[in-house]
């Protein structure tokens, strides 16, 4: 008989706590509705911006003429 620990770290299990995750972060985004970036907030709109602050931008293009 597998242990609850083993049984977590399967492939189904790895995959049913990630849409968990997923589906709890959209159902805080339709509850909070637009708001300001807060800390700690896990809903999907604070996730996606925290991600675009984090990600790196393209360096400034600089043009002659």
């Amino acid at each position: 008989m597998k242990t609850p620990a083993k049984k977590n770290n399967s492939g189904a299990g790895r995959r049913r706590i990630i849409i968990e995750m997923i589906e709890a972060g959209f159902r805080l985004s339709e509850k909070l509705g637009r708001h300001p970036l807060t800390q700690g907030c896990n809903c999907m709109a604070c996730i996606h911006h925290r991600k675009r602050i984090l990600e790196t931008t393209a360096k400034d293009w600089k043009f002659r003429l």
